[in-house]
This record gives C-alpha cells, structure tokens and sequence, in this order.
C-alpha cells in the first residue's frame, strides 16, 4: 500500500471523519428547522401583528393544530387489528408447539439437546411466519414497532412453551 492511502488516520487531511460530516449534518438540519420556524413566523405576523423574534417564541410556542380525534369506526378497526396479531401469535404458538412434539420423540427430550434447539427454531419460524402472514392478510406490520414485535415474539414463545409442555406431560 502506498502512503498516501486515504483510510489511515493522519495521513489525508482533507478527508473528514465521520463524526465531523455528522456534525454537519446536524448543523444542517438544525438550520433548516430554523428557516422552517422563520417561514411560520413570517406567515403568522403577516395575519395579524407581529409576533416578535424567535427568542420570544421559544417560550411561547407556535399554536399547531391539536392531533385529529380518531373517529369510532377507527378505534374499532385498531381494536380488531390488535386482536387478530394477538390471535395470530396464540395459534402459531399452539402451532408450533405441536410440530414440536411430533417432529421430537418425548424421551429425546432432556436438558438441553440439539433436539430442544431444533424445537425452538420452529418456534422461531413461527415468529418469522407472522410477518408473512400480516402482510397477507393486510393486518398492519407496516405500522408496529419494535415494542409490539417483541409481544408478538414472548406470546408465540409463551403458547408454544405451554402447548409442547403439555403435550410431553401427557404421558406421565
């Protein structure tokens, strides 16, 4: 490599860093924030009287307009959405649960073997699976987050724990 290579430190000074294009960046957001806020500013004292300087209007804020109430039918069809995922852990759970017992024998079952993790990687693709199955079924995965992912994830592991413990019991 010759001395001149431009990913050693030191060595090309006209290169930033990535915490100073960062920086930038930020600085370049901030600033167009700000014009944003001169634009409102602008718009509202052109209405009326002036609203004075930007200092000012840090404490006291410009008026936005409040969030939109969600109409009846809306909370309904949220309700029912967060119903089905629900649903659709549960069964996969109970799903993957059985597949479990019928792919392992019961008496292969002990600690941890390469046949429990074989186990819970079904239970894993149960939880990949619903994705799948959301987007098919247009239920809304476009629109949760990683808080409702992990529900959606502890729920199948739950039903499948219980389903396949229920179903190695059974015998004894």
């Amino acid at each position: 490599m010759s001395g001149d290579s431009p990913g050693k430190k030191g060595k090309n000074p006209a290169k930033k860093s990535f915490m100073e294009r960062y920086r930038e960046n930020l600085e370049r957001e901030r600033a167009a924030r700000e014009r944003e806020k001169q634009k409102k500013l602008k718009a509202l004292g052109a209405g009326g009287e002036d609203t004075g300087t930007v200092e000012e209007t840090e404490e006291t804020p410009v008026a936005e307009a409040p969030p939109r109430k969600k109409t009846r039918e809306e909370k309904q069809a949220e309700h029912l959405g967060r119903i089905y995922r629900t649903l659709v852990a549960s069964v996969l759970g109970i799903l993957t649960g059985v597949i479990s017992y019928l792919v392992i024998e019961p008496g292969q079952v002990a600690g941890l073997q390469p046949y429990t993790l074989l186990a819970f990687l079904i239970m894993v693709a149960g939880i990949v699976l619903q994705r799948h199955i959301f987007v098919l079924y247009r239920i809304g995965s476009h629109t949760m987050g990683a808080k409702d992912w992990f529900f959606q994830g502890f729920m199948t592991f739950a039903f499948w724990f219980i389903a396949w413990t229920i179903l190695l019991t059974q015998g004894t």
